[in-house]
């Protein structure tokens, strides 16, 4: 016997009889200025085309519907 024993495996029993509960739905959070906010038609989550610095106006789509909104800055409420 050296300095150092093996271990022993331990048993592992998984029990999968019950189905984990995963939540993959996100809170109605406020939108934040530099990312992209839900689309108002659909409610699906839309892209940020460009953002207007000067106007602070946020331009987006949605590729779900086709609709193009703006999201002015006053709307949000934090930066990123």
């Amino acid at each position: 016997m050296g300095i150092f024993s093996r271990k022993t495996k331990q048993d592992v029993t998984l029990d999968l009889t019950e189905d984990p509960v995963i939540d993959l739905r996100s809170g109605d959070r406020p939108p934040v200025w530099g990312f992209p906010t839900r689309c108002p038609a659909c409610g699906d989550y839309g892209y940020l085309d460009r953002i207007d610095v000067r106007h602070e106006l946020m331009f987006q789509h949605c590729p779900t519907c086709f609709e193009r909104w703006e999201t002015p800055r006053s709307s949000t409420v934090a930066d990123a």
